[in-house]
Protein backbone atom coordinates (compact mmCIF):
# COMPACT_ATOMS: atom_id res chain seq x y z
CA UNK A 1 0.00 0.00 0.00
CA UNK A 2 1.34 3.45 -1.08
CA UNK A 3 1.73 5.93 1.62
CA UNK A 4 0.20 9.62 1.72
CA UNK A 5 3.06 11.12 0.55
CA UNK A 6 3.74 8.87 -2.79
CA UNK A 7 -0.28 9.72 -3.74
CA UNK A 8 0.09 13.09 -3.15
CA UNK A 9 3.34 13.18 -5.08
CA UNK A 10 1.69 11.36 -8.03
CA UNK A 11 -1.42 13.64 -7.99
CA UNK A 12 1.73 16.49 -7.68
CA UNK A 13 2.69 15.17 -11.41
CA UNK A 14 -0.72 14.57 -13.30
CA UNK A 15 -1.96 18.27 -11.91
CA UNK A 16 1.75 20.00 -13.51
CA UNK A 17 1.15 18.28 -16.34
CA UNK A 18 -2.54 18.94 -16.73
CA UNK A 19 -1.49 22.78 -16.53
CA UNK A 20 0.75 22.16 -18.72
CA UNK A 21 -1.29 20.61 -21.66
CA UNK A 22 -4.11 23.40 -20.46
CA UNK A 23 -1.95 26.10 -21.22
CA UNK A 24 -0.32 24.82 -24.08
CA UNK A 25 -4.06 23.97 -25.54
CA UNK A 26 -5.14 27.63 -24.54
CA UNK A 27 -2.11 28.98 -26.30
CA UNK A 28 -2.81 27.93 -29.48
CA UNK A 29 -6.62 28.52 -29.41
CA UNK A 30 -5.70 32.42 -28.82
CA UNK A 31 -3.49 32.08 -31.60
CA UNK A 32 -5.88 30.51 -33.93
CA UNK A 33 -8.41 33.01 -33.30
CA UNK A 34 -6.75 35.48 -34.01
CA UNK A 35 -5.33 34.08 -37.54
CA UNK A 36 -9.43 33.39 -37.90
CA UNK A 37 -10.32 37.04 -37.09
CA UNK A 38 -7.39 38.41 -39.63
CA UNK A 39 -8.01 36.23 -42.43
CA UNK A 40 -11.91 37.75 -42.19
CA UNK A 41 -10.02 40.77 -42.60
CA UNK A 42 -8.11 40.00 -44.94
CA UNK A 43 -11.37 38.55 -46.96
CA UNK A 44 -12.93 42.25 -46.55
CA UNK A 45 -9.71 44.09 -47.88
CA UNK A 46 -10.17 41.35 -51.35
CA UNK A 47 -6.91 39.47 -50.23
CA UNK A 48 -7.73 36.37 -50.22
CA UNK A 49 -4.17 34.84 -50.59
CA UNK A 50 -3.20 36.44 -46.97
CA UNK A 51 -6.65 35.05 -45.77
CA UNK A 52 -5.78 31.30 -47.15
CA UNK A 53 -2.27 31.73 -45.16
CA UNK A 54 -3.89 32.72 -42.08
CA UNK A 55 -6.46 29.94 -42.10
CA UNK A 56 -3.61 27.38 -42.88
CA UNK A 57 -2.00 28.46 -39.54
CA UNK A 58 -5.01 28.35 -37.51
CA UNK A 59 -6.07 25.22 -38.87
CA UNK A 60 -2.82 23.51 -37.40
CA UNK A 61 -2.76 24.84 -34.62
CA UNK A 62 -6.04 23.33 -34.00
CA UNK A 63 -5.12 20.32 -34.98
CA UNK A 64 -2.12 20.39 -32.66
CA UNK A 65 -4.88 21.13 -29.58
CA UNK A 66 -6.41 17.73 -30.71
CA UNK A 67 -3.46 15.96 -29.30
CA UNK A 68 -4.30 17.90 -25.74
CA UNK A 69 -8.08 17.05 -25.96
CA UNK A 70 -7.34 13.58 -26.38
CA UNK A 71 -5.58 13.18 -23.38
CA UNK A 72 -7.70 15.59 -21.17
CA UNK A 73 -10.97 15.48 -22.63
CA UNK A 74 -12.49 18.36 -20.81
CA UNK A 75 -10.36 20.75 -22.47
CA UNK A 76 -12.50 19.82 -25.68
CA UNK A 77 -15.18 22.07 -23.95
CA UNK A 78 -12.80 24.95 -22.62
CA UNK A 79 -14.66 28.36 -23.74
CA UNK A 80 -11.49 29.68 -25.25
CA UNK A 81 -11.05 26.17 -27.31
CA UNK A 82 -14.57 26.64 -28.61
CA UNK A 83 -14.23 30.27 -29.36
CA UNK A 84 -11.32 29.40 -31.64
CA UNK A 85 -13.00 26.61 -33.42
CA UNK A 86 -16.20 28.72 -33.96
CA UNK A 87 -13.79 31.87 -35.18
CA UNK A 88 -12.05 29.42 -37.38
CA UNK A 89 -15.28 28.16 -38.79
CA UNK A 90 -17.33 31.89 -39.50
CA UNK A 91 -13.54 32.79 -41.53
CA UNK A 92 -13.48 29.44 -43.44
CA UNK A 93 -17.54 29.69 -44.43
CA UNK A 94 -16.52 33.58 -45.30
CA UNK A 95 -13.81 32.10 -47.52
CA UNK A 96 -15.94 29.53 -49.66
CA UNK A 97 -18.84 32.35 -50.07
CA UNK A 98 -16.18 34.69 -51.22
CA UNK A 99 -14.25 32.64 -53.67
CA UNK A 100 -17.52 31.06 -54.71
CA UNK A 101 -15.95 27.09 -53.52
CA UNK A 102 -19.32 27.00 -51.51
CA UNK A 103 -19.93 25.82 -47.69
CA UNK A 104 -17.51 23.89 -46.37
CA UNK A 105 -18.13 20.84 -44.34
CA UNK A 106 -17.90 20.36 -40.31
CA UNK A 107 -15.93 17.51 -41.16
CA UNK A 108 -13.41 19.10 -43.59
CA UNK A 109 -12.93 21.58 -41.10
CA UNK A 110 -12.25 19.39 -38.04
CA UNK A 111 -14.59 21.10 -35.92
CA UNK A 112 -17.23 19.62 -33.96
CA UNK A 113 -21.05 20.76 -35.75
CA UNK A 114 -22.07 22.60 -32.72
CA UNK A 115 -18.86 24.35 -33.33
CA UNK A 116 -19.51 24.79 -36.97
CA UNK A 117 -23.40 26.00 -36.67
CA UNK A 118 -22.16 28.96 -34.37
CA UNK A 119 -19.46 29.86 -36.11
CA UNK A 120 -22.09 30.25 -39.15
CA UNK A 121 -24.37 32.27 -37.01
CA UNK A 122 -21.62 35.02 -37.36
CA UNK A 123 -21.30 34.90 -40.88
CA UNK A 124 -24.24 37.31 -42.15
CA UNK A 125 -22.43 40.15 -40.00
CA UNK A 126 -19.63 39.83 -42.18
CA UNK A 127 -21.59 39.30 -45.29
CA UNK A 128 -23.26 42.28 -44.34
CA UNK A 129 -20.23 44.29 -44.02
CA UNK A 130 -19.49 43.14 -47.88
CA UNK A 131 -22.69 44.65 -48.84
CA UNK A 132 -22.23 48.02 -47.73
CA UNK A 133 -19.34 48.32 -49.59
CA UNK A 134 -21.46 47.00 -52.41
CA UNK A 135 -23.77 49.17 -52.07
CA UNK A 136 -20.99 52.00 -51.83
CA UNK A 137 -19.87 50.91 -54.73
CA UNK A 138 -22.72 50.91 -56.80
CA UNK A 139 -22.90 47.27 -57.03
CA UNK A 140 -26.79 46.27 -55.98
CA UNK A 141 -27.00 43.15 -57.32
CA UNK A 142 -24.00 41.36 -55.51
CA UNK A 143 -25.35 43.35 -52.53
CA UNK A 144 -28.79 41.18 -53.12
CA UNK A 145 -27.14 37.81 -53.86
CA UNK A 146 -25.36 38.58 -50.50
CA UNK A 147 -28.60 39.52 -48.66
CA UNK A 148 -30.12 36.41 -50.22
CA UNK A 149 -26.97 34.14 -48.10
CA UNK A 150 -27.63 36.21 -45.42
CA UNK A 151 -31.29 34.99 -45.23
CA UNK A 152 -30.71 31.50 -46.19
CA UNK A 153 -28.08 31.61 -43.25
CA UNK A 154 -31.11 32.78 -41.11
CA UNK A 155 -33.68 30.19 -42.06
CA UNK A 156 -30.93 26.89 -41.68
CA UNK A 157 -29.95 28.40 -38.29
CA UNK A 158 -33.71 28.54 -36.71
CA UNK A 159 -34.19 25.28 -37.93
CA UNK A 160 -30.99 24.17 -36.27
CA UNK A 161 -31.76 25.89 -32.76
CA UNK A 162 -34.92 24.15 -32.86
CA UNK A 163 -33.75 20.45 -33.53
CA UNK A 164 -30.96 20.75 -30.64
CA UNK A 165 -30.65 22.18 -27.05
CA UNK A 166 -26.59 21.57 -26.73
CA UNK A 167 -26.79 25.22 -29.04
CA UNK A 168 -25.84 27.23 -25.75
CA UNK A 169 -26.12 30.86 -27.17
CA UNK A 170 -27.46 30.24 -30.77
CA UNK A 171 -30.74 32.07 -30.36
CA UNK A 172 -28.98 35.24 -28.78
CA UNK A 173 -27.02 35.38 -32.59
CA UNK A 174 -29.96 34.51 -34.12
CA UNK A 175 -31.72 37.57 -32.90
CA UNK A 176 -28.75 39.56 -34.03
CA UNK A 177 -28.83 37.74 -37.45
CA UNK A 178 -32.41 38.79 -37.95
CA UNK A 179 -32.15 42.20 -37.22
CA UNK A 180 -28.89 42.25 -39.20
CA UNK A 181 -30.77 41.25 -42.32
CA UNK A 182 -33.61 43.61 -42.09
CA UNK A 183 -31.21 46.52 -41.75
CA UNK A 184 -29.53 45.21 -44.95
CA UNK A 185 -32.84 44.83 -46.46
CA UNK A 186 -34.18 48.39 -45.42
CA UNK A 187 -30.53 49.71 -46.85
CA UNK A 188 -31.04 48.07 -50.21
CA UNK A 189 -34.43 49.07 -51.15
CA UNK A 190 -33.04 52.61 -50.67
CA UNK A 191 -30.60 52.29 -52.69
CA UNK A 192 -32.17 50.84 -55.19
CA UNK A 193 -35.17 53.41 -54.95
CA UNK A 194 -32.26 56.34 -55.12
CA UNK A 195 -30.78 54.79 -58.52
CA UNK A 196 -34.20 54.86 -59.82
CA UNK A 197 -35.15 57.72 -59.11
CA UNK A 198 -31.66 59.13 -60.12
CA UNK A 199 -31.94 57.69 -63.53
CA UNK A 200 -35.59 58.89 -64.00
CA UNK A 201 -34.18 62.52 -63.12
CA UNK A 202 -31.49 62.54 -66.12
CA UNK A 203 -34.04 61.09 -68.46
CA UNK A 204 -36.17 63.63 -67.72
CA UNK A 205 -33.26 66.30 -68.55
CA UNK A 206 -32.40 64.52 -71.83
CA UNK A 207 -35.70 65.02 -72.86
CA UNK A 208 -35.85 68.67 -71.26
CA UNK A 209 -32.34 69.07 -72.76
Amino acid sequence: MEGVRQIIAAAVRRLRDRETARDEALGRARRARMLSKQAILHLHNLEPGEAEDRLLEAGRLLLEITSYTAEHPEMEFYEAVEAARQEYAEAQILHGLNTGAGYPSPESLGVPETDYIMGLADVPGELRRQSLDHIRAGRLDRAEDNLREMEEIYMSLVEAEEASLLLRGLRRKLDVTRAVNERTRAEITEEASRAKLSSELRKLGDRLG
